[in-house]
């Protein structure tokens, strides 16, 4: 499999960002609407509160989107182990009580009185530097490939790794390491479902840097096993796991948020019922502005709606993947890569969720769900996306040559 790529103009690459930015813009405000609608199940003051609470952390992203896409990538680089310290010593202060707050036993938030921050979301943005600058280091560890997968950039050999695959010590053990340790401290919430996605994350991550499979795939069937032998030994977490496999069954204990959430689907229909005229989300489906989210959608604007939410994400995907074949060098391809990854991935995982085609984990919908940090989280992932474009935009030599 051979992959040519194009010489990407400024122009083009201009064009990816406006697209990049105005679906994110569109996810965000069709977000605040559809918040204010599904947290109609809550009282008139705690609905309020609610959604100005949303409102008022969509200027919070704006602004930290727009100081990650004006910040030098490579000064984010030298700052890279204090990001990883205090993303994981706050994850550690989460489970602290009296200084972290326990919901429906998990312990994720820390109190600060006028909001609340989830600390684990901040474990994704300390991955996406910390192992994009990892994999970058290690390029000059390469092992000889007879076999190339892809054809690199005519621009600049650094994506895909043509050279060879990486080495496993450097290459693969150290960043594996970094990865078990931001997903053990996630790990102290629990949030498996977080877990899960920095996971295939990190793993898509280093396996198109040039990771050989045959170091990921081992890797992947021990985690696999392990994360089997834990839900199996946690009764509660072995019902929740299963019972997306018959939520009909189970309907009235551990599936009965799903089996709502389906149901919304179904009253939907094409069209959907209208703004804030949904049943489900009113009185059947509870925390319906959170995980949910993506049902309240489906009754009250129906399969067309719902298609279009998927599109515009795969749109992003698609803005960020054409964008990123020019990347200037590995480092900046894999904080694209990695900051789109967790957006898309993120996005898709709740909609497999809600649509009973994935067990029920709480994954938040980028954008849409209630959720200050993970809006503020997301915004800096489309800046980190945005500004690897713009350094893309420059030419490759003017650009080594500013950061030399």
């Amino acid at each position: 499999m051979v992959i040519k790529e194009q010489q990407e103009g400024p122009g083009a690459l201009g064009g990816y960002s406006l697209g990049i930015l105005l679906l994110a813009l569109s996810l965000a405000v069709f977000g605040l609407v559809v918040q204010y609608s599904a947290g109609i199940s809550l009282s008139a003051t705690n609905r309020t509160g609610a959604f100005f609470r949303q409102l008022a952390y969509v200027p919070i992203a704006l602004l930290a989107g727009y100081a990650l896409f004006r910040l030098d990538l490579d000064r984010i680089r030298t700052w890279r182990w204090w990001i990883l310290g205090g993303a994981c010593f706050l994850m550690l202060l989460a489970r602290i009580p009296n200084i972290g707050v326990s919901v429906n036993g998990s312990w994720r938030w820390i109190d600060f009185g006028l909001f609340r921050l989830q600390a684990s979301d901040l474990g994704k943005l300390a991955l996406v530097i910390v192992l994009a600058d990892f994999l970058a280091r290690m390029q000059r560890h390469t092992l000889p490939n007879k076999f190339p997968l892809f054809q690199l950039s005519a621009r600049e050999p650094y994506v895909f790794s043509r050279r060879g695959w990486i080495d496993f010590k450097l290459g693969f053990a150290q960043p594996l390491g970094v990865l078990l340790l931001i997903a053990g401290f996630i790990g102290l919430g629990p949030d498996l479902g977080t877990i899960i996605l920095c996971c295939l994350v990190g793993g898509t991550m280093m396996l198109i840097s040039g990771v050989r499979w045959a170091y990921v795939v081992p890797a992947a069937l021990l985690g696999l096993t392990a994360f089997t032998v834990l839900i199996f030994n946690w009764p509660n977490r072995m019902r929740r796991f299963t019972s997306f496999l018959d939520p009909w069954e189970k309907r009235g204990d551990e599936a009965y948020q799903l089996f709502e959430g389906m149901v919304a689907f179904g009253v939907g229909g094409l069209t959907g019922k209208g703004a804030a005229n949904g049943i489900q989300g009113r009185a059947y489906l509870p925390e319906a502005h959170t995980d949910f989210v993506f049902s309240v959608i489906g009754e009250e604007y129906g399969l067309i709606a719902t298609t279009l939410v998927a599109l515009v994400y795969l749109g992003i995907f698609w803005c960020a993947y054409r964008a990123m074949r020019s990347s200037a060098d590995l480092y900046r391809f894999n904080v694209c890569l990695g900051a789109t990854l967790f957006l898309v991935l993120q996005a898709l995982i709740n909609m497999g969720v809600v649509t009973g085609l994935l067990p029920t984990k709480g994954i938040s919908l980028p954008f849409i769900s209630y959720g200050g940090t993970n809006l503020v989280i997301m915004g800096c992932m489309v800046g980190l996306i945005l500004n690897c474009i713009r350094e893309s935009a420059q030419p490759a030599f003017a650009a080594k040559e500013a950061r030399a």
